[in-house]
């Protein structure tokens, strides 16, 4: 298995020592890439390096410091382990889909369950992210959506739009299902382009299949009843792409 490419951000030397020395020890899967002693920091090596995994403590020195480096990302493209001596913040760490959230002093067993989870992710992710699946003489594309309480698979032509909710994404399907998923609009955004799907706003993304309606002030009207306005940035590229699958407009 390739070795996992892992920042710690801690402003304390002897916490980062003792998180290092417990990943070499128990975790082998883990290559520490760099330290970080501050937010400040942490944004540069993650900047640098781009990790697949971050330790990432939550007080630096004073404050929360740790969400405060989350927060100045357009997009996180790493896992998340929070480590604090605090428990008050783990409802706001679940909103940054954090991988796990550990309490100092950290226990050995509790850390290799969430390297642990991070590998099953990564699993999950390179290989049933997009699925090809035949039955009979059909086949029908799935894709596997990653959330807190596991990986649930929907047809992708049961989509009818995406919506952005922080580092999260909301999918809104057929029957009404409603799903959190622990990735950002932008990463669906690029795994579905090629299947009918289109961004029609910063924080939509839309099934081409499922538009019922286009309205002349600026809107859609999908099969679910819902209505998505377009920004005026991206109504060009829509307009071009509802041409391009021979929409009548």
């Amino acid at each position: 298995m390739t070795r996992i490419r892992t920042l710690i951000v801690d402003d304390e030397e002897g916490s980062r020592h003792t998180l290092r020395n417990l990943l070499n020890e128990y975790c082998p899967q883990v290559e520490i890439i760099a330290f970080a002693d501050s937010a400040a920091m942490g944004l540069k090596m993650i900047q640098e390096h781009q990790p697949e995994l971050v330790f990432l403590d939550v007080r630096m020195p004073v404050g929360d410091e740790g969400f405060q480096l989350l927060e100045s990302l357009d997009d996180i493209q790493f896992a998340v382990i929070f480590t604090t001596s605090y428990d008050e913040y783990a409802i706001r760490a679940i909103k940054f889909s954090a991988l796990d959230y550990l309490l100092k002093p950290i226990n050995i067993l509790e850390l290799q369950k969430a390297v642990n989870r991070y590998i099953k992710r990564r699993g999950d992710s390179d290989a049933t992210a997009i699925k090809n699946l035949s039955k009979d003489t059909q086949t029908f594309q799935k894709l596997g959506l990653p959330s807190i309480e596991g990986l649930t698979f929907i047809d992708i032509s049961e989509i009818i739009r995406c919506e952005a909710d922080g580092n999260c994404t909301i999918f809104y399907a057929v029957n009404r299902k409603k799903i959190l998923v622990t990735k950002t609009l932008k990463y669906y955004d690029e795994l579905l382009s090629n299947s009918n799907f289109h961004r029609i706003h910063g924080s939509h993304l839309i099934n081409l299949k499922h538009i019922i309606k286009y309205k002349k002030e600026g809107a859609v009207e999908l099969s679910d009843g819902s209505e998505v306005y377009i920004s005026a940035r991206k109504k060009k590229t829509f307009l071009e792409k509802l041409k391009d699958l021979k929409f009548r407009i």
